[in-house]
Parts: structure tokens; C-alpha cells; sequence
């Protein structure tokens, strides 16, 4: 009976280290699968490559603060400069982020006294590594902020019945002039749209 017992207890004890070595093997599995998903290993920065360290520290750009809903909007309704344009964005939208560049460019070239640029990132705040990340790859230098506790409530204070798709422009004057966005623009429509507004 207790040979039985001893052969029982090491079969148990066998298949719990083969159940567990199959675990840890399957997560293994999902987690080089996770990161093989995320460009430059973005939520990975510990496991770059020594060239994309190098790129990344030789890049400009700021990273973003984190803000809540309703300070980005009072901060938005009473700013006074000649010309605000704010960009909301997300990691995983290109358009958002060649749409930053080209304001970039274009903040560049006008100078920031003539053209206020607010460059609002949406993704969830675990997210704020690799949206420092993005930042410095596309080379954004202009005010960056991110959205905590996030729960899209405040879009109404933006633009009525946005839905919150990107991505999204909203244009403001220092005379009150207001536009809203949410649409594809090439740099050739955004300077024909914001050129006129920098006289």
C-alpha cells in the first residue's frame, strides 16, 4: 500500500512539473509574440538594439505630460494665442503621426510666437513609454500632453458629436475662429488651410 502511495505521489508530482513547464513555455511563446507586435519593442525598450538606443537617444523630441480631461479643456478654451492647433492622436494611427509631422514642419517655419501647437496623445496612460517613444522617433519638439483617466466624456467640450475618431484637428484664432476636423489632410491642404491664418 504505500509502495502504491510513493508511486502515486511521484506520478502527481511528475505531471505538475510538466504542466507547469508547458505554462510557462505557452506564456513564453505569447510574450515574444507580444513583442515581435510592438514596433522597436516600444513596451520592451530594455531588449533594443544597440542601434535603435543610439537613434533614439540622438532624436529630438519632448515627452508627454500627463493631464486631465478638464484641464485640457479649459486650457484650450482660454488660450490666446494668434493661432492654436491641437492634434489628438494614438500610437497605432499613422495618419496621426505623419499629420504631427507636418505640423511640426510647419510650426518650424512659422515660428511658435504665430502658431501654438498642442499635440494631444489618447492612448490609455500605461501606454506613456511608448508614446515617449513615438515622440522621439518622429521627432515631435511641441507640447505634448496625454489624457489620464480617459473616459471620452470631454469630447463634447471639443467638438459636438465627435466620436473620436483620428485623425482629428481643431483650429483656433485668436479672433475666435473655430474648425474641426477629423479627416485625411495631405501637407498640401494643411498649409493651404493654416498658411492663410498665419497672416
Amino acid at each position: 500500500m504505500k509502495i502504491r502511495f510513493a508511486i502515486f505521489s511521484q506520478i502527481t508530482a511528475l505531471l505538475f512539473v510538466l504542466v507547469s513547464l508547458a505554462a510557462c513555455s505557452s506564456d513564453q511563446s505569447q510574450s515574444n509574440a507580444n513583442e515581435a507586435a510592438l514596433p522597436h519593442n516600444m513596451e520592451q525598450s530594455g531588449n533594443m538594439t544597440e542601434a535603435e538606443s543610439s537613434e533614439l537617444a540622438a532624436a529630438q523630441g519632448k515627452e508627454a505630460t500627463l493631464v486631465d480631461a478638464a484641464t485640457l479643456v479649459s486650457s484650450i478654451k482660454t488660450d490666446t494665442s494668434a493661432l492654436l492647433v491641437v492634434s489628438f492622436w494614438k500610437t497605432n494611427c499613422l495618419k496621426c503621426i505623419e499629420l504631427q509631422q507636418a505640423l511640426q514642419a510647419l510650426q518650424n517655419k512659422s515660428g511658435e510666437r504665430k502658431l501654438r501647437l498642442l499635440s494631444v496623445n489618447l492612448d490609455d496612460e500605461s501606454m506613456t513609454k511608448g508614446v515617449n517613444l513615438v515622440l522621439r522617433k518622429a521627432g515631435i519638439a511641441a507640447e505634448v500632453v496625454q489624457i489620464k483617466a480617459n473616459d471620452g466624456k470631454w469630447r463634447n467640450e471639443i467638438s459636438g458629436g465627435w466620436k473620436g475618431n483620428l485623425p482629428a484637428l481643431f483650429i483656433k484664432t485668436k479672433d475666435g475662429i473655430k474648425q474641426f476636423h477629423t479627416r485625411d489632410l495631405t501637407k498640401e491642404e494643411l498649409g493651404a488651410m493654416l498658411e492663410p491664418l498665419l497672416l
